[in-house]
């Protein structure tokens, strides 16, 4: 492999890996007033994936607000994990007003 075409994979990897971001917020929305379970049973409401805990908040205030139910909320977890049907999260944020 040549200097060159070693450099341009570099520089493709490089780019690559910095315009990639994991989201860190996930949204946990529960419809209709339902008894909201443990975040460790709530894997089956989780709604959608955030880089940012205002583009969660944002998400779960506008699907409350195209519902039209004021009986239901949601909850903005930090860096959660699934696994099999258990779900954690290192924090949970709740409704901010």
């Amino acid at each position: 492999m040549n200097f060159k075409t070693l450099w341009l994979a570099g520089a493709v990897a490089l780019v690559a890996t910095a315009c990639t971001q994991s989201p860190e917020w996930t949204l946990l929305y529960y419809p209709e007033g339902q008894v909201k379970p443990s975040v460790a049973d709530s894997s089956e409401f989780i709604t959608g994936y955030y880089e940012t805990i205002e583009q969660c908040h944002a998400k779960g205030k506008g699907l409350i607000r195209l519902n039209g139910d004021a009986d239901d909320s949601y909850l903005c977890g930090y860096q959660c994990e699934a696994n099999e049907k258990s779900l954690s999260c290192k924090n949970v944020v709740t409704v901010q007003e």
